[in-house]
């Protein structure tokens, strides 16, 4: 009995170890599982982080994702040009309703291919329908909601409102701003009216800076008599003490300006010498100061209380005129903050007027000499405006122009040749109803030239984001756009000014996400094989133990036996 009992225990421990070593080579087989999923997930994550995709950057610096409505539909965002979706052929790519409304119109058949009846440059009746005109088009686009009313009616009134634009003709000039380098926005500041316009005479200057009418009208008529301007200006720097008290002396590099140079002087002129404007006598300079200040910032474009863009000078858009009105605050305390800066001269008044006006080139506020004649240099006061002005446009981020108390401790965006700044295109048009034309003039153009896809899959998904982005990746779509000589052309999707690629931020945090969350699950399904792991292990070694003495037992039970039956 004893020894069928040890081999009855015997046969169950070894079914029970065989089972844990199974298990064991099981749990073995996942945890290489979950190393291959980690292995897996980190990968996909590492792919991922190289994630991009195309994004719209405009001029002004806002960045936008790429999308349809964006490239086709007319805003200051595309500068109310068409980015046109091509695919390989040059057909245009519409949305549905675009392409039904083409079609309705008479321009392209059911199969997007032109129709002969056609034809470009035709206006067609206000209230035209199917006769191939851009007004159907217009009409099919509105009765499908891709064009109010309104801006259809403004569009029919305009007289001579249709242009060849996209086929080689006159590309009508959308571009507020002209971006000129320091060197440039100076000669720009000398410039003059070469015709008459806006009540100017040819020859006029359009930054003039009118200190005769701005310190001479002292009534406020509107005029300045010759008495007014012998009362208000000396023309030289040996005034008299007496007779002069109180005049202004107006000189450039120590050199006092005449009636005529005073009356020629621009901007471009100030920022190109070293003027000052110097009090005779113990007058208070800084209300004076303050009034040429505004008066040159009013000529670039600021305007009190207003951030909306009037269309002068830096004035392009509410940023630029938000940045005029925070320089004026900035350019203010450099000439009443700090205390006027005390120059000894010595000498005559002659010796005392030039060594205050040639000292006033040395700071950016006002310098008292000691006997009493103060002074401010014109050109760092104006250098100093435009400055704070570039340090505003920038958001006060911008540390590499700085104005300080000293000229030697500040940099002037004026003196940086690299420096851009942005001055209104007095050619540009401006009316939204005449460049909303050009748009859908380019559009039926376009479209009279060249049809549209017939593939229903691409009209369908092209107002997708993703898909656009992808496709246009991949080369399968397209981009065409405007050139310089009037025509439409294809080509990579980064040369024309306003699409970019860039990393795909929100894809790579949605993977990382997703990646921490795949780690977090495996690591704890690894912790859970491990304890099972070990539970088994701590079974298996305790059945050894019990295998080994329940075979010695048997062992020494047949042993016995044999013994027994052998005497």
């Amino acid at each position: 009995m004893g020894l069928a009992a040890s081999q009855a225990r015997f046969l169950a421990i070894t079914s029970r170890k065989m089972n844990c070593e199974f298990q064991s080579m099981q749990i073995a087989q996942e945890k290489l599982s979950v190393t291959r999923d980690l292995q897996a997930a980190s990968q996909k994550y590492q792919n991922s982080l190289n994630a991009t995709k195309l994004v719209w950057d405009t001029d002004a610096d806002e960045v936008y994702d790429l999308s349809y409505d964006i490239m086709m539909n007319p805003s200051a965002l595309n500068d109310y040009n068409p980015y046109l979706i091509t695919d390989t052929q040059g057909k245009l790519v519409l949305s549905e309703k675009m392409f039904q409304a083409a079609v309705t119109a008479g321009i392209i058949d059911k199969n997007g291919d032109p129709i002969q009846g056609a034809s470009l440059f035709t206006e067609g009746a206000a209230d035209a329908k199917g006769d191939g005109s851009r007004n159907a088009f217009l009409n099919a686009l509105g009765e499908r909601g891709q064009v109010s009313q309104s801006t259809i009616d403004s569009i029919t009134k305009l007289e001579n409102s249709y242009t060849k634009s996209g086929v080689g003709g006159d590309i009508l000039d959308k571009t507020i701003a002209n971006a000129l380098t320091s060197t440039a926005f100076i000669s720009e500041l000398k410039s003059k009216y070469d015709k008459t316009e806006e009540g100017h005479e040819a020859g006029d200057l359009k930054y003039q800076l009118d200190l005769i009418s701005l310190l001479g009208d002292k009534d406020g008529n509107g005029e300045v008599t010759d008495d007014e301007i012998s009362s208000t200006f000396c023309f030289t720097t040996s005034p008299d003490p007496e007779k002069d008290k109180g005049k202004f002396i107006i000189t450039n590099n120590g050199q006092a300006l005449t009636k005529d140079q005073l009356q020629n002087l621009s901007l471009g002129d100030i920022l190109s010498g070293k003027y000052a404007m110097t009090v005779v006598g113990t007058q208070d300079l800084a209300p004076t100061s303050e009034k040429a200040l505004y008066e040159m910032a009013k000529l670039l474009g600021y305007e009190s209380g207003s951030s909306v863009p009037n269309g002068v000078g830096l004035n392009v858009d509410s940023e630029a005129a938000d940045a005029l009105s925070q320089a004026i605050s900035f350019t203010l305390l450099n000439i009443t903050g700090p205390d006027a800066k005390a120059v000894t001269t010595g000498g005559n008044t002659y010796e005392a007027i030039t060594n205050a006006a040639n000292e006033s080139q040395n700071y950016n506020g006002i310098v008292i000499s000691d006997k009493q004649h103060a002074s401010i240099s014109l050109t760092n006061l104006l250098k100093s405006y435009l400055t704070n002005f570039a340090i505003a446009i920038d958001g006060f981020s911008n540390t590499q122009f700085m104005v300080s108390d000293k000229v030697s401790d500040s940099v002037f965006a004026t003196d940086d040749l690299n420096y851009t700044f942005l001055i209104e295109e007095k050619d540009a048009i401006t009316e939204s109803d005449v460049l909303t034309a050009d748009f859908y003039n380019q559009l039926y153009n376009q479209l009279c030239m060249n049809g549209a896809t017939s593939d229903a899959i691409k009209r369908e998904k092209v107002t997708d984001p993703e898909y656009l982005s992808q496709a246009i990746k991949n080369g399968q779509l397209f981009i065409s756009s405007l050139n310089t000589d009037g025509y439409f052309y294809q080509g990579a999707y980064t040369l024309n000014g306003y699409v970019a690629e860039v990393a795909d931020e929100d894809a790579i945090a949605q993977a990382e996400a997703e990646y921490e969350t795949t780690k977090a699950k495996l690591d704890y399904k690894e912790q859970t094989l491990e304890l099972k792991m070990k539970n088994i292990d701590t079974e298996l070694s305790a059945l050894t133990t019990e295998y080994d003495t329940v075979k010695n037992l048997i062992n020494k039970n047949v042993e016995k036996v044999f013994t027994m039956f052998s005497t």
